[in-house]
């Protein structure tokens, strides 16, 4: 039997202010599993295997590849809440030929993330601080970066003319540990239905937008904490 729908909310203001569209947190086992690539990719992955993060939306799977899998896991075989999310989505588990294609949009997408993005020596001339500031901030969190053959490398999307995207580092600061750098600019670049205004409730802002419209920082890092 269908649960019945909650009633529309009759008559709000609408203005120019914004705010979140509820959203309630996930709990554990809830609506998302980890799916690790299949044996046979083992060798070809650093630290046993890439995870991924499988959500049910509905009558939609979605699979979003956010880290790489812990020593010693065993990339080839799923648990039985990961089987079970993957049969009620429809989808089973990853081919070789699936897993390959995922290692190569990933290859691709960090290429493009390191190409574009900033040295501390180019991020200290954009903010006007010297080297030793931008590596302050990176320790607290209130940059992001990444590193590459033991160098930092700053991802652009957090950088505007004028210096840094409005309330970023609030933002920043709440992303979790162990969350990959493409998945981080991935999440950042994509609309979310938790950020709309009410002038337009059809018309999802990406974090990013949020941010540059002027918005409060804190929906967007509440959801942050949630990737």
């Amino acid at each position: 039997m269908k649960a019945p729908r909650r009633p529309g909310r009759k008559g709000a203001p609408r203005g120019s202010h914004a705010r979140m569209v509820p959203h309630r947190r996930r709990t554990a086992g809830e609506g998302a599993v980890e799916l690790r690539l299949p044996a046979a990719q083992k060798e070809r992955i650093p630290r046993g295997g890439s995870v991924a993060l499988v959500d049910l939306r509905g009558d939609r799977l979605e699979l979003r590849f956010l880290r790489e899998a812990g020593p010693g896991a065993d990339a080839g075989e799923l648990t039985a809440p990961e089987a079970a999310a993957l049969a009620r989505g429809g989808v089973g588990p990853l081919s070789d030929e699936e897993a390959r294609r995922a290692l190569a949009r990933a290859a691709v997408a960090h290429e493009r993330l390191r190409a574009t993005s900033l040295t501390v020596e180019e991020a200290a001339r954009r903010l006007h601080v010297n080297t030793s500031r931008i590596r302050q901030r990176l320790a607290e969190r209130s940059l992001y970066g990444l590193k590459d053959a033991g160098a930092w490398l700053l991802p652009a999307f957090q950088f505007v003319a004028g210096g840094l995207v409005p309330g970023i580092e609030v933002v920043l600061r709440r992303l979790p540990e162990g969350v990959s750098p493409q998945a981080v600019a991935r999440w950042f670049a994509l609309p979310n239905p938790d950020l709309c205004t009410r002038d337009d409730l059809e018309r999802p802002l990406t974090p990013l937008q949020w941010l540059l419209a002027g918005h409060p920082p804190g929906p967007a890092a509440e959801l942050a904490a949630a990737l």
